[in-house]
């Protein structure tokens, strides 16, 4: 009697003791079921200790997810935040029923069962803004990287040729390496840009090498604990009533996925939407091919009209310079003609023979430059630019004039910047220099204290030349037609030697600028305005 009274004792008591942990393992429905769960204390935005008007709070997207799953199938929760190392020793001891969030690995999974995955999570390299050395996992080697204890950075690295720095949290990696005491660290991706971004230090580091071993990040139990089945189900439950996506856009700002009704209540205006973007996108094209035809049409018709124009302004530029030839040939022509016919009666007069070896070797010299005059403008040479400075090439052509300058006692002044360089052909722009040195002699001949200046440098970054000479100047109403083919105001000129140095000139891009006044001389400037004169 004794006997069975003990027994039945030790089985009341055994019954009390053991029957709720019983219960809770084999999925039961008692009044009153906890579920203990660890997490870590300091991985934000999943889980960490955050202070609330002086209170300590443990909050994050891991809680609100596991108190939602709690709800969903009639469970209390308690949390117990730790360092992420106890949380894992608690989960092996059996102190807690599960670890909240956990990622899953190969290695892990020899140790843990896993429900089915809530989200994806993913390692990241954090390095500072002026590392460049450091762009992916192999690149790590060598160097000191701060990494979570036991995390799974930790066993992603741990056999690699790396320094690892060892930490309880992924907050004091990033602090060791915002301090420079580190060169590196490896960690979640999410939780390292959010405690970057709270602790305003973003703007330090950066994340090199991508996405690195993306994985599923799910609830751990121990293995083989049914307590499975249950977390598994609360996920399902409200991922499919829609809690899950508030939850997640609370902490994360947007849903990783939406429930099936969603795509389901949404498919139809998508569908219709696209079919009125692809009515849209047609009516369109046909417009635009129309449009396209009519372009393509009035362009052929402008092209047509404008070849017609060019065509009539070539006819008429040429007849204007047949014209002008025609003109400037015939007057040298009819003086010599003039003399030959005359040659006969007079050729035994001494003042004719003077007369005809003076003025017909003049006239011929006047066709001869014409015609080479004629010949450059219509057949220039290909250019040939090089560096020369701006002195030697003046002082090569005042070798022309110097007798010249002489005999009229020109007051000829010369100031010009030796180290003044210019990238031009110095054969073409020897000939504009001489045309222009030429008329600015003639324009002082006969000129009392006939005076001319020449200077050159640099003038708005660009070098220059100016030529100056008190002679009579231009009246104003022929300054206009100063590089006009054929035009001049000298008896004797052909008119072709400001057109062919203006053409020339052009040609190594060099603006050519007269300013002048009846009766207050002329200045003639040279600027060498091209991008290789501005690096000379």
């Amino acid at each position: 009697m004794v006997y069975r009274l003990y027994l039945v004792v030790l089985a009341f008591i055994v019954t009390f003791c053991f029957w709720p942990v019983a219960a809770l393992a084999i999925g039961e429905n008692p009044d009153h079921r906890v579920l203990i769960v660890a997490g870590d204390e300091n991985f934000p935005p999943y889980e960490f200790v955050d202070s609330i008007d002086g209170s300590q709070v443990y909050r994050g997207f891991n809680v609100d997810l596991l108190k939602a799953v709690a709800l969903s199938t009639g469970y209390e929760i308690q949390f117990r935040p730790l360092p992420w190392a106890e949380a894992m020793r608690a989960l092996d001891r059996g102190e807690v029923h599960a670890v909240g969030g956990m990622k899953y690995n190969s290695e892990r999974d020899k140790r843990y069962d896993f429900s089915e995955a809530y989200m994806t999570n993913s390692l990241a390299i954090f390095v500072r803004k002026d590392m460049q050395a450091i762009a992916s996992i192999d690149d790590l080697t060598g160097y000191k990287v701060a990494v979570q204890k036991d995390a799974v950075s930790y066993y992603r690295l741990k056999d690699l040729p790396v320094h690892l720095w060892l930490t309880s949290s992924q907050e004091e990696t990033l602090a060791l390496l915002v301090n420079g005491e580190v060169d590196a660290a490896v960690g979640n991706h999410l939780t390292g840009k959010y405690i970057l971004q709270r602790t305003n230090k973003h703007e330090n580091i950066k994340i090199v090498g991508g996405a690195i071993d993306p994985e599923g990040y799910c609830v751990a139990v121990q293995e083989g604990d049914p307590l499975l089945v249950v977390f598994n189900r609360g996920l399902a439950d409200i991922k499919q009533n829609g809690t899950y996506d508030k939850i997640y856009a609370k902490w994360f700002g947007e849903p990783v996925d939406y429930p099936v009704q969603y795509y389901k209540r949404n498919f139809s205006i998508a569908l219709g939407g696209v079919v009125v973007l692809v009515v849209v996108a047609a009516v369109f094209i046909q417009i635009n091919l129309y449009l396209q035809r009519e372009v393509k049409k009035r362009t052929l018709e402008i092209q047509k009209i404008n070849e017609e124009l060019q065509r009539k302004d070539k006819m008429e530029a040429l007849g204007k310079l047949v014209a002008c030839i025609a003109h400037e040939i015939r007057t040298p022509l009819t003086s010599i003609k003039t003399f030959v016919e005359l040659l006969p009666a007079k050729y035994d007069n001494p003042l004719f023979r003077e007369k005809i070896s003076q003025f017909v070797p003049q006239e011929v010299e006047r066709l001869n430059t014409i015609v080479n005059d004629l010949l450059s403008y219509a057949n220039p040479r290909k250019i040939e630019r090089e560096t020369t400075p701006l002195k030697r090439l003046i002082d090569n052509v005042m070798v022309f004039f110097a007798d010249a300058i002489a005999r009229q006692g020109i007051d000829l002044q010369i100031d010009i910047n030796e180290e003044v360089l210019v990238q031009v052909d110095r054969q073409q722009m020897k000939q504009v220099m001489i045309n222009i040195f030429l008329n600015a002699i003639q324009a002082v001949e006969g000129t009392e204290h006939a005076k001319l200046t020449v200077s050159g440098g640099i003038m708005d970054g660009l070098p220059y030349l100016a030529i100056f000479d008190n002679g009579a100047g231009i009246a104003e109403e022929n300054r206009k037609f100063l590089f006009e083919p054929f035009f001049s105001t000298k008896d004797r000129g052909t008119g072709l030697g400001l057109f062919v140095s203006y053409q020339l000139a052009k040609q190594n891009r060099v603006d050519i600028r007269i300013d002048s006044q009846a009766g207050s001389g002329t200045r003639v400037t040279l600027l060498f305005n091209s991008e290789e004169n501005e690096d000379a």
